[in-house]
């Protein structure tokens, strides 16, 4: 077996992702590429992405907006409102050698991202490249549910943003 590919599937339905980040498509990819290695080095070893891989991984990434994402999260959460991030986990349980392993889907609200950006003094494209990277590190598995794993998750994000060259996205609340 070999090493396998990670490969990024971009979908952009909302124009002003391009208007305002015209190469959000590639922070995208980084942020993929970024997220998946600083997650995946800290998997607990029997973990079924932890060792070599059988197939091609494939993470698809939807940059749209608050409408969309308020009925993703009312339906699939419960929540009748817009978030910035959601990840929906694909099934890493059935992996087949050879084949391809849909880690999953990230979808990111155009509106919330830009808003919370904005109140937080930073750019966009950092932010969306963030939350990219906390999508990721959710479809690998982590969560912030209590305070031990928010802590792991935050130094996974933060690790992932310094491999871009990027600040952490924490400084400003530390």
């Amino acid at each position: 077996m070999t090493v396998a590919r990670l490969r990024t599937v971009m979908r952009i339905d909302h124009d002003d992702w391009l208007k305002n980040i015209p190469d959000a498509k590639t922070l995208c990819r980084r942020a993929v590429r970024s997220g998946w290695r600083a997650g995946r080095k800290s998997l607990p070893p029997n973990h079924s992405l932890a060792g070599v891989l059988p197939g091609p991984i494939e993470i698809s990434v939807l940059l749209s907006d608050d409408d969309t994402m308020r009925g993703l999260n009312r339906d699939h959460r419960g929540k009748d409102r817009a978030t910035n991030v959601l990840s929906f986990p694909g099934d890493d349980d059935s992996i087949v050698p050879g084949a391809d392993v849909l880690l999953g889907d990230i979808v990111l609200a155009w509106q919330t991202i830009a808003l919370e950006a904005g109140q937080a003094n930073k750019p966009v494209s950092d932010h969306m490249t963030h939350l990219v990277i906390h999508g990721v590190l959710h479809l690998l598995g982590y969560d912030h549910e209590c305070e031990e794993d928010a802590t792991v998750m935050e130094e996974l994000e933060v690790e992932g943003m310094a491999q871009l060259g990027l600040p952490d996205p924490y400084a400003a609340g530390k």
